[in-house]
């Protein structure tokens, strides 16, 4: 096997055993949460807030890594002019004041540095297959 060939196998087996989730949060003030566990930087994302338009985004992970966010009724988008971006690991990526009932994320696309996919799924809270509080692999998370 050449080593293209085998980065390939392990780019794609890594691939199949990843969980990055991406997961909504209600604050008692009328807020939500944009919550996530990944195990890559994250660079970029663009989702779409079902049930609900976004009235402001900010703060959380993105904001510190300085990703510039816009919003455009439902949807939200996120990227860096600078190089920033939001390490491994899992707690809030922004805070958003929506409009509506918000249901669930969908539409989500999320890059790496050099502008590759990450794959990532809307985390429901009750599906036994997503391990969103991310405490086994991230133990300084699970607080969060």
């Amino acid at each position: 096997m050449t080593n293209n060939s085998i980065f390939y196998v392990m780019l794609i087996v890594g691939s199949l055993f990843a969980n990055n989730t991406l997961g909504l949060e209600q604050n008692s003030n009328g807020s939500w949460n944009v919550l996530y566990s990944s195990q890559e930087i994250i660079a970029g994302f663009q989702f779409n807030v079902d049930g609900a338009n976004i009235n402001s985004a900010s703060g959380g992970d993105a904001g510190a890594a300085g990703l510039f966010m816009q919003a455009s009724g439902n949807t939200l988008l996120a990227f860096s002019m600078t190089g920033g971006f939001v390490p491994p690991g899992c707690g809030t990526l922004a805070s958003l004041s929506l409009s509506g009932d918000a249901t669930g994320l969908s539409g989500i696309v999320v890059s790496d540095a050099i502008g590759g996919q990450l794959d990532f799924t809307y985390y429901v809270e009750n599906d036994a297959d997503l391990v969103y509080d991310c405490s086994d692999e991230y133990p300084d998370c699970a607080a969060n």
